[in-house]
């Protein structure tokens, strides 16, 4: 945790511009894994769509499963 509060220290002193150039670039280095995950999230709707159209899988009311 050191080396976070020094960053932290390190931050504060910085301007306004570069902080929120700072914070830009963090924020974009972190979307990686959300893309990863939105392609993935994707690619399951499509085979489960597939699969309903094919006949491989059943559409149940999101109520049935409540009353179980």
């Amino acid at each position: 945790m050191p080396i976070v509060a020094e960053l932290a220290a390190q931050i504060q002193q910085l301007s306004a511009q570069d902080r929120h150039e700072l914070l830009r670039l963090l924020m974009v280095g972190s979307d990686d894994g959300d893309q990863d995950a939105d392609e993935a999230w994707r690619n399951e709707i499509v085979r489960r769509v597939k699969a309903i159209r094919n006949g491989e899988a059943a559409i149940r009311a999101l109520q049935d499963d409540w009353r179980e």
